[in-house]
């Protein structure tokens, strides 16, 4: 058996092989080797791959798992301790004096369990009030610069601050913070626990996971930058990779829970799965070296190989072997074969040793040796009929392979300008194809010669030998031509009919400009622009009319209009391009004043030479003055809405009045009375002097009522001048709002150059400003900026509210911003709305100014 492998293996590798590796016994035996041997391979890359995707797929599954049961835990025991807070501090005594607090805190047991470092009660001063447990080391120190304060104020919420080492303990401590309200929803204080990261009911489990395995479980705080925890403790409180530095982590901070492979910090791949904390929106982030996983999958692939490698040599040996003994028949009769084609040997018939599928194939070569002369002769006057066909045919034939023409006949050298078969033959068949076309024959040549394929009728662009251009309807099939794939093509010249469609087209063009040009009459001017023909006028104007203005040019025809308009249409004609809608007023010769519109085009004839223009014209006469009707009405209603706006002011002002000049010395005379009275009875009548002081509070109460009344009417701060009413307005609605509201003015002493009736306007309008605000913008920041501008009170009001939604300020029964926008328009003024949903509103109000001496405010 050794022998006969070692005979093999020397057969194998010699040369005799390889001098015979393109016969087809080789290439059956290589085809044999290479299958077995890809199916093989194959198997064996398959096989890892699959393994590895499983192994990857349950590793992923576990990893994100334990990640997953972490965060939940930690996110159970961070809102278990948020709401005991919450609860704590929703049942905050209303006396914040610090031996109230720390008996509250005290009597709070489940607060000691919770937060094992202790919790402080923070007033809005920063000073921390109580704390427990006993003594109260706290007591006094100022915490109004950490963040777990501020942002429990800032936000009204509960806060989850970064963790920190604790000096004294070396501890790290998690502090979180929820603000304590008072009755009407203010904060009033600030209670913070604080809890050991490393406790056994909190992140003391994933510290002690440290010494299984070789796997690492990080908590990490994306907002802090900052790994929180980890089971390996080196890495407590450390920052965490910059932005872009690694991918799947950036993937992570931007919410992403799943899993994936990424490089670790030495480089090695490693399988990471992460899941969130929604509670402090952290991360819990658990991590497995890759070779460590694969390591099976590894071992595996290395067995595989090597008995992959043993089966592929084995198979070499015995494809050769088996090929060799099926082939030996055939190498005798393709060598007795040979020898009778080369005439080394008579044509005769081949002995048939086989009766099995070799025998029968020398039994065809037999028949076929007795069939060839018949053929060859039947072949021979086959081939001269296709010729005398091909030669007599009025469409040209040509027959093209690898691209390049082999077969042309006489109407083929006729179509492309040939007096001789050489000028076209062996040239490249896309040298005689417009550029345009040529991407289109390429496709049709690979498509009929290599996948043999009969490609459709089709119409083309082709150049002849002189360089002109023809157009040609195009069959083509597969052919065979000297035992080689060409193309067989069928070309009709088509160049006179395509220049008739090219005509009917340019024909149907100027019949469409016309009809989309056509209105109510048709006019033409020769090369000189004058008046060549008018026609179509109907009811718009008279014959005599017409023969009036015929052969005269617009400018002496008494047409006028927008000079500026005239110069441009100008230009254009000068230029010889087309204008439309071109407006003007013309005055005709019986004295009437008539609106047209026209629009015209340059003809040129078919030698470009330019010969006038063309176009239509309509009668707009009732349309502008329907526009000047429209503008006259606008212009009338803005008065009356100024006017009513005047009396509304006026009204306003005369109550306001009114009300300050009686009722208020009305209720001042019977405060001073029942003061007065109320004093008289404090010793006689303690009854009686009770009551008075309740009636006196009823007065104080009512007069209160008549100065914010008198206020919302026109507030008496008017009076000294725009730029206190400014100010008073501003602080009013800081105050009543508690929104931070900012005033910039450049020029205190700007009103001076506005009348009373521009002051009230800028008033009102920054009222109405102020009062959307309140109602609509959830702003906490208001900033209000007067500035004079070249000749120009500019008043801007910018909010960092939630700004105002696309068409919200044109919806039905909104009239806040209508009326301020009438108001500043009705001063010559302009008004301006800058303001993208979630970005806040910039409202701009401008106006012109006076001198000071015209109009002093």
């Amino acid at each position: 058996m050794s022998s006969f492998v070692s005979s093999c293996i020397h057969k194998f590798t010699g040369l005799p092989l390889w001098r015979h590796a393109d016969s087809f016994k080789g290439r059956l035996t290589a085809l044999s080797c290479g299958l077995s041997v890809t199916v093989i391979w194959a198997l064996v890359s398959f096989a890892t791959t699959i393994q590895r995707q499983e192994l990857s797929a349950v590793l992923f599954d576990q990893q994100l798992a334990t990640a997953r049961y972490i965060a939940a835990d930690l996110d159970s025991e961070l809102s278990h301790r948020l709401k005991l807070l919450a609860l704590a501090a929703a049942r905050f005594p209303g006396d914040l004096s610090p031996q109230r607090v720390e008996a509250y805190l005290n009597g709070e047991e489940i607060l000691r369990h919770a937060f094992s470092g202790g919790v402080t009660v923070i007033g809005l001063d920063g000073m921390a009030i109580a704390d427990i447990p006993p003594p109260s080391a706290r007591r006094g120190i100022y915490f109004g610069d950490r963040a777990y304060f501020r942002k429990a104020v800032e936000t009204e919420r509960p806060y989850v601050d970064k963790p920190f080492m604790d000096g004294t303990s070396r501890r790290f401590i998690l502090p979180v913070s929820v603000p304590v309200f008072d009755q009407i929803g203010k904060v009033r204080a600030v209670i913070a626990g604080a809890t050991d990261l490393s406790s056994s009911d909190f992140l003391g489990h994933l510290v002690d996971s440290s010494s299984g395995g070789k796997g690492l479980l990080h908590v990490i705080s994306p907002r802090d930058g900052i790994i929180i925890a980890s089971s390996d403790t080196a890495r407590f409180l450390t920052p965490l990779p910059r932005r872009g530095a690694d991918p799947l982590y950036d993937r992570f901070a931007e919410g992403f829970e799943g899993s994936g492979i990424a490089p670790g910090p030495d480089g090695n791949p490693k399988l990471y799965s992460a899941s969130r904390v929604p509670s402090a929106n952290w991360l819990v982030i658990a991590s497995l070296p890759a070779e460590l996983a694969f390591q099976p999958i590894a071992t595996m692939r290395n067995y595989l190989v090597a008995l992959a490698a043993l089966l592929t040599l084995l198979v070499v040996l015995l494809a050769h072997w088996l090929t060799r003994r099926i082939f030996a028949p055939l190498d005798l009769t393709g060598r007795a074969m040979r020898q009778m084609t080369q005439g080394e040997a008579p044509l005769a018939l081949l002995p048939v040793k086989r009766k099995d599928e070799i025998g029968g194939m020398v039994e065809n070569v037999n028949a076929l040796i007795e069939g060839r002369r018949r053929s060859e002769s039947a072949l021979a006057e086959s081939e001269e009929r296709l010729r005398a066909l091909g030669e007599n045919s009025t469409e040209a034939i040509l027959v093209h392979a690898h691209g390049c023409f082999v077969y042309v006949n006489p109407a083929a050298l006729r179509l492309f300008g040939a007096s001789t078969s050489e000028e076209l033959l062996g040239k490249p068949i896309v040298d005689f194809v417009h550029p345009d076309s040529r991407q289109i024959v390429e496709a049709r040549i690979r498509s009929v010669s290599i996948e043999r394929q009969s490609a459709p009728q089709m119409e083309f662009a082709m150049l002849r030998l002189d360089g002109s251009v023809l157009h040609g309807e195009v069959s083509t099939v597969p052919y065979t031509y000297d035992n080689e794939n060409a193309s067989l093509a069928f070309v009709r010249d088509i160049t006179e009919r395509k220049r008739a469609e090219q005509a009917l087209r340019e024909s149907e063009e100027r019949f469409h400009r016309l009809v989309a040009l056509s209105s109510e009459w048709y006019w033409e001017t020769d090369e000189r622009y004058r008046i060549s023909r008018v026609s179509g006028w109907g009811t718009a104007m008279k014959r005599d009319i017409v023969d009036a203005i015929l052969g005269r040019t617009p400018e002496n025809m008494g047409i006028s209009g927008d000079e500026a308009i005239w110069r441009a249409r100008y230009a254009v004609m000068r230029a010889r391009l087309p204008f439309r809608d071109l407006e003007y007023m013309w005055k005709a010769p019986n004295g009437k004043i008539a609106w047209h519109s026209i629009s015209g085009e340059p003809t040129f004839d078919e030698h470009g030479a330019f010969k006038g223009y063309r176009g239509t014209g309509r009668d707009i006469t009732e349309k502008k003055r329907a526009e000047q009707a429209l503008r006259h009405s606008r212009a009338r209603i803005r008065e009356l809405v100024d006017h009513q706006v005047q009396i509304k002011e006026d009204e306003r002002k005369r109550i306001a009045r009114d009300i300050h000049d009686e009722l208020g010395q009305t209720l001042l005379v019977l405060r001073i009375d029942t003061s007065m009275l109320a004093q008289r009875a404090a010793s006689s009548y303690p009854e009686l002097h009770v009551t008075m002081k309740m009636m006196l509070e009823h007065i104080d109460s009512a007069i209160k009522s008549v100065k914010a009344i008198i206020n919302n009417l026109r507030p008496s701060v008017m009076d000294l001048g725009l730029m206190p009413s400014i100010e008073w307005q501003v602080k009013e609605f800081q105050r009543t709002s508690g929104v931070v509201c900012e005033l910039e003015v450049d020029d205190p002493d700007f009103d001076r150059y506005l009348d009373e009736k521009r002051c009230v306007a800028l008033f009102r309008v920054l009222q109405e400003s102020l009062t959307n605000i309140l109602q609509h913008a959830r702003a906490s920041r208001v900033r209000i900026t007067v500035r004079v501008r070249h000749e120009m009170l500019e008043m801007i009001v910018a909010d960092n509210g939630i700004g105002i939604a696309p068409g919200a300020r044109r919806k039905k029964n909104s009239f806040g911003l209508v009326g301020a926008e009438e108001r500043i328009v009705s001063l010559d003024g302009a008004f301006v709305v800058d303001s993208e949903p979630g970005r806040g509103t910039r409202l701009v109000f401008s106006i012109p100014l006076h001198a000071p001496e015209e109009f002093p405010c």
